[in-house]
């Protein structure tokens, strides 16, 4: 008896994958975040939400507080990743970034954003890029 033919029979039900989250990563804890922070945040998740993919439900973004982005450390590694903080030295920021499975989007901190304009606009090119329509 084949391989193929036991798993068939043994896993006889489909098997589907869910999509994974996208990850937001901020590089200090949600406690510490200011209010115009916060705010800042909301907006970029109802804008890709609501601008670029209409599809995207809220729960589709997880936001994950890490002080220092190493993917190499991470076991599941999402599909598409926003950093919001310090310059990774080698990596550009508003520029999309494939890195094996993981596409990602790195850009300055939440609080920087909030008074830069240029910035922010930089930021919405990259994320079209993340979530093609």
């Amino acid at each position: 008896m084949s391989e193929n033919l036991i798993f068939e029979s043994i896993y006889t039900e489909d098997l589907y994958q869910l999509p994974s989250k996208t990850q937001i990563i901020i590089t200090k804890p949600w406690s510490e975040l200011s209010e115009a922070e916060t705010e800042q945040l909301t907006k970029i998740t109802e804008a890709l939400r609501q601008r670029i993919n209409p599809k995207l439900k809220l729960d589709a973004f997880q936001v994950v507080y890490t002080p220092i982005l190493d993917l190499s450390t991470w076991i599941e590694k999402p599909e598409r990743l926003i950093y919001f903080g310090n310059a990774i030295k080698g990596l550009n920021y508003f520029e999309l970034i494939e890195t094996g499975l993981t596409k990602m989007v790195l850009s300055e901190s939440l609080s920087d954003l909030i008074t830069n304009e240029a910035s922010r606009q930089k930021l919405w090119i990259a994320l079209k890029q993340l979530f093609p329509a």
